[in-house]
């Protein structure tokens, strides 16, 4: 044996290296706490089913008061008696509108506006089962008079059905008389004129209203195109042209008064303003 072949050295074989798993044998899987999951299972479901119960069903959620604020003109029963129409009908099949949750704010205000004609109206939510509705009712700007029957007027020619005229408000409030033999009123309680003509009508109204001589008695439409006429207590009817300026018309009528009918005024049929510097009288 040679001298190498002696002092050769001996390697230890390393098995942990190498993979020697074998096929035939599987590693154990991790047991699953089954129970676990289904008691997490369980404890979702009854959450669900007890928010579905205590917001939507709980009594503690059920409308017990309605407060109406800012009506002067329409009772307050009639608010509240549509409010309670709301809340007793059904939403999602199976539960009822009186649940402060529930209860459809939109759909009531849409009902409540068709019915009266209000300017405003909001309806909001309040903790200790409430339910506020505040008003805003349309202001009288004017007396609305077709045929025998007078009807207070906001400023955009919204009619006011449900309040009736009283006597002495038609001393207050200057009146519009409709002489064409047309309704003028249409399915939206609106009065059937234009915004330039009812504008001009109140621009007119506020610079006689500066002449205490000329106590108008009514605003008259009828069918002549481009007019409005003023029928004067103890006085004629007067012709304005709506389509030029009021306060320049009406201090020719202040001339016309002063220097050429004096104290015929009352004597006077009528006085014609619509042509500018040719002013025709009768």
């Amino acid at each position: 044996m040679s001298r190498a072949g002696k002092f050769k050295r001996k390697i230890k074989k390393d098995y942990q290296a190498k993979n020697l798993s074998n096929p035939f044998f599987h590693k154990p899987k991790k047991k699953t706490n089954k129970s676990l999951f289904i008691c997490l299972g369980l404890t979702a479901v009854i959450l669900i089913i007890f928010s579905i119960w205590f917001f939507l069903a709980a009594p503690f959620w059920k409308i017990k008061n309605i407060k109406i604020e800012g009506l002067t003109r329409i009772s307050d029963a009639e608010i509240t008696s549509k409010i309670w129409d709301q809340a007793n009908k059904s939403r999602y099949l199976f539960f009822k509108q009186d649940n402060l949750w529930l209860f459809n704010a939109s759909e009531a205000q849409a009902t409540i506006l068709s019915s009266y004609n209000l300017a405003a109206l909001e309806i909001s939510k309040r903790p200790a089962k409430t339910l506020v509705v505040k008003v805003s009712e349309r202001p009288y700007s004017f007396i609305f008079q077709q045929g025998n029957n007078f009807y207070y007027s906001a400023s955009d020619s919204y009619i006011i059905p449900e309040a009736s005229v009283t006597e002495d408000d038609m001393s207050k409030y200057l009146i519009l008389e409709n002489r064409n033999s047309n309704n003028l009123i249409n399915e939206n309680n609106k009065i059937n004129i234009s915004d330039s003509y009812l504008s001009f009508m109140l621009d007119l109204a506020n610079n006689l209203s500066g002449h205490s001589e000329l106590s108008v008695e009514r605003f008259i439409i009828d069918q002549e195109f481009n007019t409005i006429k003023v029928k004067f207590h103890d006085g004629p009817e007067v012709y304005f042209n709506t389509k030029t300026e009021a306060k320049a018309q009406v201090e020719r009528l202040v001339l016309v008064k002063k220097e050429k009918i004096k104290d015929n005024f009352s004597k006077t049929n009528y006085i014609d303003l619509r042509y500018g510097d040719r002013i025709f009288i009768n």
